[in-house]
């Protein structure tokens, strides 16, 4: 098989892996437009949707993808030198360093959602019923500035090209295009100029679907992502009205009069007046 056949296939074969993260992240983002809800589920809260633990699994790919291929080159330069034992232990070190990763990556995703509305409103109604001190409410504010700045794009209105996911969903289909580019190439470069383009053809054609296809993955993605982000929306603003009515509550508290305090700025206001008449 010649070099462009060769170079045609490895980009057919990452198409059918892009395609398949398309494929996906539709399914995961549909669902996730017809499962917002509002959760306050005991315990541990993990993550509320569905496509924000999809994607770790393209990233996680690509970065065992790329350590491999390090663990290849520096693996081949080790036995070429003739220390094979070197070399299995290094093999060794980076395929644990692989695992490692990947599994913190991927416990940092699905681990608990700390810095959401769900969250605090939960800390917020367990703490309902008690005195709490200035401090703790400032606390209790500083987190929802957080969780606010960290749902900004989830809570904004945007353009619907403009957001991280839409360009990551249209970039796909750059890889169906460059597919039909080498296709065309090796078409070209295989048959003579005089001879039909019977199979050649054929196989372009079969091509073009390929940026057809990223292109409608695309389209339903960011149609479904749109849906989600509008119901997702109105989920926090709720979560956030809930939010403001107990620290408004909790506001009302701290700033009661403690016990007894009438009393000494009474006296202390009477010792003063005394004083000035002395003077």
């Amino acid at each position: 098989m010649s070099v462009p056949w060769i170079i045609a296939g490895i980009i057919a074969a990452l198409w059918l892996l892009v395609a398949l993260f398309q494929l996906g992240d539709v399914a995961t983002v549909f669902v996730d437009s017809r499962t917002a809800r509002d959760r306050d589920a005991p315990g541990r809260l993990a993550r509320e949707r569905i496509n924000e633990l999809f994607w770790i699994i393209p990233v996680v790919a690509i970065l065992a993808l790329a350590i491999g291929v390090g663990i290849d080159y520096t693996g081949r330069n080790f036995f070429d030198t003739g220390q094979p034992a070197i070399g299995s232990l290094l093999l060794l070190g980076v395929a644990v360093l692989v695992v490692g990763v990947s599994g913190l990556a991927l416990g940092a995703v699905a681990a608990t959602d700390s810095v959401s509305y769900a969250m605090l409103r939960r800390d917020l109604r367990e703490a309902e019923g008690t005195r709490i001190t200035p401090a703790q409410l400032a606390e209790f504010r500083a987190r929802l500035g957080r969780v606010d700045a960290r749902t900004r794009s989830k809570t904004r209105q945007t353009r619907i090209l403009v957001t991280p996911s839409s360009v990551v969903r249209l970039v796909a289909i750059a890889v169906g295009v460059l597919l039909v580019i080498a296709v065309c190439i090796a078409v070209a470069l295989s048959q003579p100029a005089e001879r039909p383009w019977n199979r050649g053809g054929s196989l372009i054609v079969i091509s073009v679907l390929a940026p057809i296809l990223s292109a409608v993955f695309a389209a339903l993605g960011i149609r479904f992502g749109l849906s989600s982000d509008t119901a997702w929306r109105r989920v926090y603003a709720r979560q956030r009205l809930d939010i403001l009515k107990l620290l408004e509550g909790f506001d009302r508290v701290t700033r009661k009069g403690v016990a007894g305090l009438g009393d000494r700025v009474a006296r202390a206001l009477k010792i003063l007046g005394e004083q000035q008449q002395q003077q």
